[in-house]
Order: structure tokens, then C-alpha cells, then sequence
């Protein structure tokens, strides 16, 4: 049961459960932020109202990814009907680890859901905060998760690089950020909360970077191992070339990067949507690339 099959159901969970941790941090850093302010944050009804439709929404919409990833997960083991014995029976492992850190995010994040979709007084001021500043910790602890499980499988020569945690946390980290804005972007009152979340615009570009400067020492990393070569040979095979370096290299960091930048330089969010979406679907194919290259 330690471990894990890596099928293709895998790839999703990946995919979807460091976007929802990500969107989970991102979300909860800017409400703490948001409320922590003495200017129009408390002041301004109409966006105090516009924000908590946004926090209600995001944290329900990363509760649905979240859950659905650990679908895509339990589905995907050897032995699914085992899957409880993580918790009836838990060791020190990174499978553990991660099934402690899914559940306390799932439960923080149904808390903060409820919170701001209802009117639940025991979930509401200081409470709330709370709530938050933990799922903030356990967001960071299940976007580094995901690079750590396939970093200790040792007989997998392409994945046992600690440079892929980096590399991972930085890509779920910018999936949330992507997340966050896209639905930002949608809701009733968007005006508003787009010039509020122009810092958020500014701490992807940095992410951006981060998981830029990840992926190059990654790739240094693979390129250099001789136990990597069969990895690397698939990876450099015409269709899965053209997925990395158009996907991953293209979709998940340079287009969003410049299409982030332009949205700065502009005061437009125009591009949010299409920049967005964009990052999203370099982030799955990062984790596409690198599952598939591996397991064959």
C-alpha cells in the first residue's frame, strides 16, 4: 500500500490536487491580507461584499478539485479497498504524510467554504482567520507533497530529484494563482476585485520565475544522470518533445509570464482569462510529461 501505483489517474491527481492547494494558499493569504488592511478593505461594502462572494466561491471550487483528485487517487491504487488503513494504520511515509495532509485540507476547506457561503456564526471573525491561517500551512505541505512522492520513489530514476519538489510546489503554486484570478475574473463585481488582485498579478510573475529557474535545474539535473537516459530518450521522441517544451516551457511559463507582464504594464485584464487558462494547461502538461516518462 506505501507504494503507489502510478497509473494515469495519477496525472490528474497531481494535476488537480496541488491547483486546489494552490488556489486554497493563494485564497487564504489575500483574505488574511485583505482583512488585515485599514484602507478600503473595511470600508468599502461593496467590496467587502464582492470579495466574500470570491472566497466562497474559490474555496468551494478548490474543495471540488480537491476531492475529485483524491477520487482520481483512491481509483488509481492497486488495492483501493486498502486505502483506509493510511489512517487505521499510518507510518512515517510520504503516502501517509500526504493522506493526513489531503484530509485536514479537505476538512479546513469545506470549514472555509461553508464559512463564506452561509452565515454560520460560529465560523465567522477571529474563527475564520484561523481556519485560514491553517489552511494556509496545510496548503504549503500538499503542493510540496506532490513533488515528494514521486522524489522518493527511488527506482525511478527521473523522479528521484529533490529539484522536482521545487518544481512542482512552484507549478501548484501558480495553478492556484491562475485559479484564483480566472474565477476573480468571472464573478459579479470583477472591476473591483481585478485592481485589488493586481498584487496577485505581480506574485505570479515571481512564481513564474521560480518555477522557471525549478524546471532548468531540473532538466540539468535528468540530462546529466546516465540511470536517467531511457527517461530522457522518451522525453526527446518527436510527440512527447513537442508536449514539454510547447507545453510545459511555453504554456506554463513564458506565454503566461509575458501575458502577465503585459496586463501590468497596461492596467488591462483582458489577457487574465487567456493567460490563465494557459498556465493551467502547462501545469498539466508538466506533470503529464514527467509521470509518463517515467513509469515507461
Amino acid at each position: 500500500m506505501e507504494t503507489p501505483f502510478f497509473g494515469s489517474l495519477v496525472i490528474a491527481y497531481l494535476f488537480l490536487g496541488g491547483a486546489s492547494a494552490g488556489a486554497f494558499f493563494v485564497m487564504s493569504v489575500w483574505s488574511l491580507g485583505f482583512h488585515a488592511s485599514d484602507t478600503v478593505a473595511r470600508h468599502h461594502v461593496r467590496l467587502r461584499t464582492a470579495f466574500k462572494a470570491l472566497k466562497g466561491r474559490v474555496y468551494t471550487i478548490s474543495l471540488i478539485m480537491l476531492a475529485v483528485s483524491l477520487i482520481c487517487l483512491v481509483f488509481d491504487l492497486q488495492y483501493p479497498d486498502r486505502a483506509l488503513l493510511l489512517f487505521l494504520r499510518p507510518r512515517l511515509t510520504p503516502m501517509t504524510f500526504g493522506a493526513f495532509a489531503l484530509a485536514i485540507e479537505a476538512l479546513l476547506g469545506l470549514l472555509l467554504a461553508l464559512s463564506n457561503v452561509f452565515k454560520i456564526p460560529f465560523l465567522s471573525g477571529g474563527v475564520k482567520r484561523i481556519l485560514e491561517i491553517l489552511c494556509a500551512i496545510c496548503s504549503i505541505a500538499v503542493m510540496g507533497y506532490t513533488g515528494v512522492l514521486l522524489a522518493s520513489q527511488e527506482a525511478v530514476a527521473l523522479w528521484h530529484e529533490w529539484s522536482l519538489v521545487a518544481l512542482f510546489f512552484f507549478s501548484a503554486l501558480s495553478s492556484g494563482v491562475s485559479a484564483v484570478l480566472l474565477i476573480d475574473y468571472f464573478i459579479q463585481g470583477q472591476t473591483l476585485l481585478l485592481r485589488a488582485a493586481r498584487p496577485l498579478q505581480k506574485a505570479h510573475l515571481v512564481c513564474l520565475a521560480l518555477e522557471g529557474t525549478s524546471l532548468a535545474i531540473f532538466a540539468h539535473a535528468i540530462l546529466s544522470k546516465p540511470a536517467a537516459a531511457n527517461s530522457v530518450a522518451l522525453l526527446m521522441e518527436p510527440g512527447m518533445l513537442s508536449t514539454a517544451v510547447v507545453g510545459i516551457v511555453g504554456m506554463g511559463i513564458l506565454v503566461p509570464f509575458l501575458l502577465e507582464l503585459n496586463s501590468l504594464m497596461h492596467k488591462e485584464c483582458r489577457t487574465i482569462p487567456v493567460s490563465d487558462v494557459i498556465c493551467l494547461i502547462g501545469s498539466f502538461c508538466l506533470r503529464y510529461c514527467v509521470v509518463l516518462c517515467g513509469v515507461h
